[in-house]
């Protein structure tokens, strides 16, 4: 480890709602370390997100066999949920941090880079969220991803919210039954209460639990299970008609729901779909390289 000591250190983060991952790579792009802590998406405040960054970063560099005092040597790239608010990224800039530098944008964006290594091309995110990222000849266009309660519809979490609504109807007989409405109160014990104490306290990724139940009926043939995934398609491919139209000539399609969701696409799309080439981690590596060389 005594050469590392000598090397330059670059820091990539991949801050989301549930887990934050931390890569730490030399000049020459190695791997030294890496590690995963909690959320740290900055709507969660931006003294946690930070507290879990820096221990993420620490936990990278006691793999990479480095001291924490190298925090201070570590060129940082971070992609954060929760920076399309302006008032978000103001406070992340304004941020006191130990590090030798620093550069943030979205996590969309840094996995958008990460996806085509740094060339032109699309991305759209579909999990728990959905979130669609162009980079274009230096210009941006970032699409959805303002959350679970107003935006996001072809992601999972409304998946399953729309299939838990579609089941307290048709229990109480305002719209047809099928075997997924009927599993799903059967999950609740029947009761229309018990899901109204499960909503009062679900966050978007209980929601998105039921996502499977709702692709598991569709395989078998339910029709109502089918009508809800048909919503989420509709909006994804109306995403990533928007990304093509901005001149994105190559789509990457990532998150849990991505195998999904490509397969329901039409020939347009599904002709410029590419595999993704690397991840947001490796994205959010070469931000910070970027930024360093044009602020050293």
């Amino acid at each position: 480890m005594q050469n590392a000591q000598k090397e330059k250190l670059y820091l990539g983060i991949d801050g989301g709602g549930t887990r934050c991952r931390a890569r730490i790579v030399n000049d020459a792009g190695a791997i030294l370390g890496e590690a995963v802590r909690g959320g740290a998406n900055t709507r969660l405040g931006i003294d946690h997100v930070f507290g879990e960054i820096i221990a993420a970063a620490t936990m990278a560099l006691e793999q990479a066999g480095l001291s924490d005092r190298r925090l201070s040597d570590l060129h940082a790239g971070l992609g954060l949920a929760g920076l399309p608010l302006e008032r978000e990224r103001k406070l992340a800039e304004s941020y006191a941090h130990p590090f030798a530098s620093v550069c943030f944008a979205t996590d969309a964006y840094t996995a958008c880079l990460g996806a085509h290594d740094g060339a032109d091309g699309a991305i759209l995110i579909v999990g728990t969220g959905t979130c669609g990222q162009a980079i274009v000849a230096g210009r941006e266009l970032a699409l959805a991803g303002w959350g679970f309660e107003i935006s996001d519809i072809g992601s999972g979490a409304r998946i399953g919210r729309t299939a838990i609504e579609t089941a307290l109807l048709a229990h109480e007989d305002l719209a047809p039954s099928s075997e997924l409405t009927r599993t799903i109160m059967l999950h609740f014990h029947n009761s229309p209460e018990e899901i109204v104490a499960f909503a009062e306290k679900a966050r978007p990724a209980d929601y998105g639990a039921f996502c499977p139940m709702v692709f598991d009926a569709d395989n078998h043939g339910d029709t109502i299970a089918a009508g809800i995934i048909n919503v989420a398609v509709t909006a994804n491919r109306n995403i990533l008609h928007k990304l093509q139209e901005f001149g994105a000539k190559r789509l990457s399609l990532m998150g849990g729901l991505a195998e999904q969701m490509a397969k329901r696409m039409p020939d347009d799309i599904r002709s410029d779909l590419v595999p993704a080439q690397n991840d947001a981690l490796h994205g959010a590596i070469l931000m910070a390289r970027k930024h360093q060389k044009v602020h050293a």
